[in-house]
């Protein structure tokens, strides 16, 4: 294989995109995976793509069409490739939808930077005793899904480990060589040599082949990782003239996730000042008496409001301030007019605002029959799936963040009967929502 190449000038945030000659690294993967036969891909800390996919298997291809899942997939290749830094080795893994993979991990210094992936096989033995990356391994769904699972490569364990150490060797050789400070998940025997770890007699310790069902380390972020996300007046101000609370929704929630620190999952209600304040700016540059109702709502809140506050209580404080600043601000609360967009904008903001097509219907003065064909033909579902999709993933927010008994859950979320939230609970998600929790359960320190 050819050289990696790497500009020679660091970013001082450390960005694996821009310390690696990207288009030398793609026609190096695409290479690489041509001559192993196994998807690859190179991603940043964060699981996101740095390099177009190699040779992706068709399963992967399909999964990842649907938002949610390829959500997951970047997720399971985020903690995969951690592990392998908190490792010191090539790590092999499950991931959530039942293939192998191995991850490569590269660092700088103490900043794990991202992880060269290679995989999407299955193994001819031994893959139940391999650890699953993201807890329990989900059943693939759909019958096309499951079609294209049987369908993906069957190899032997002796082959990854050659394809992980040749992947690691090169990383240290060539990359390695050009960047002073960088290291990477090294290369041995049995899928990596833990050097900083001696064993008893004086030899180096070796790293385990398969991890088995032990309980793997804690897959922590690295605090060199915390980049602080700030929301811009202009783009939530567009937002709200748009009558577009989705996209808004999806920035705080993306500020609050870089907001509060991991390990206390906790912050001071000071903490969230510049929100506020740029609620209220945004409020009282449309009207004076805007701002004022806005800021009255601050004061409220931080009178009442003492404690540090967890992630839950923050986005709930957080919605209910920038809902009430859509609803002031957006055009449609002032001129009436209503319409698909406005009825879409107010399920966003509360997802049980709007149970039956007929209250929908009614909402637009339109018959049910033409409101069901021109929902399905602008969302390209039926109604009914779509507001249930979106209380259900309020309900797995609330799952993840709070220990709120489950029938609590369904009742504010307006399923009914109570137990028929968990059978819809089950078939959208696979798991029932006391499992899912398990999984998937914020860690409170």
């Amino acid at each position: 294989m050819s050289d990696i190449l790497v500009t020679r000038e660091v970013a001082p945030r450390h960005d694996l995109g821009t310390l690696v000659d990207v288009v030398e690294l793609q026609r190096i993967q695409d290479e690489f995976a041509a001559d192993t036969g196994l998807a690859m891909i190179t991603v940043d800390a964060l699981g996101r793509p740095i390099t177009q996919a190699s040779r992706f298997s068709a399963l992967c291809q399909f999964l990842r069409r649907d938002p949610a899942i390829r959500a997951k997939c970047y997720s399971c290749d985020a903690h995969g490739g951690l592990q392998s830094a908190l490792e010191g080795r090539p790590v092999v893994y499950q991931c959530h939808a039942g293939l192998v993979d191995f991850a490569v991990s590269i660092m700088w210094g103490n900043q794990y930077l991202g992880a060269v992936m290679a995989g999407q096989v299955l193994l001819s033995e031994g893959q139940q005793q391999l650890r699953q990356i993201l807890g329990q391994t989900q059943q693939v769904p759909g019958d096309e899904a499951g079609r294209l699972l049987n369908q993906a490569a069957v190899v032997d364990l002796s082959k990854l480990q050659a394809a992980a150490n040749e992947i690691a060797k090169l990383a240290n050789d060539k990359l390695g060589s050009e960047m002073d400070n960088a290291s990477f998940a090294t290369p041995g025997t049995l899928l990596g040599r833990l050097s900083p770890l001696p064993a008893p007699d004086g030899n180096p310790a070796m790293a385990p082949l398969l991890a088995g069902t032990s309980k793997p380390l804690p897959l922590i972020p690295l605090g060199t990782l915390n980049r602080r996300i700030t929301l811009e007046a202009p783009v939530v101000a567009r937002n709200i003239a748009e009558c577009n609370a989705a996209a808004n929704l999806d920035l705080l929630g993306r500020y609050l996730d870089h907001l509060l620190p991991r390990w206390s999952q906790k912050v001071e209600p000071s903490a969230l000042s510049e929100f506020e304040d740029l609620m209220i700016g945004i409020a009282t540059s449309e009207a004076v008496s805007f701002g004022r109702d806005i800021s009255q709502q601050v004061t409220r809140h931080r009178a009442r409001r003492r404690g540090p506050m967890n992630r839950y209580e923050c986005q709930v404080y957080c919605e209910k301030l920038l809902i009430r600043v859509h609803n002031l601000l957006e055009p449609s609360a002032r001129d009436g007019k209503r319409s698909l967009t406005t009825l879409l904008n107010e399920i966003d903001k509360e997802p049980t605002s709007f149970l039956t097509l007929n209250k929908a219907a009614t909402y637009l003065t339109w018959s049910e029959s033409h409101f069901a064909r021109k929902f399905k033909e602008r969302t390209g579902s039926s109604f009914i799936t779509y507001v249930t999709a979106k209380r259900l993933e309020r309900a797995k927010f609330v799952l993840r963040q709070t220990d709120k008994p489950v029938l609590r859950i369904a009742a504010e979320l307006e399923f009914s009967p109570l137990n028929y939230f968990s059978r819809i609970f089950k078939k959208h998600v696979g798991q029932t929502p006391s499992e899912y929790r398990r999984e998937h359960g914020r860690t409170t320190v």
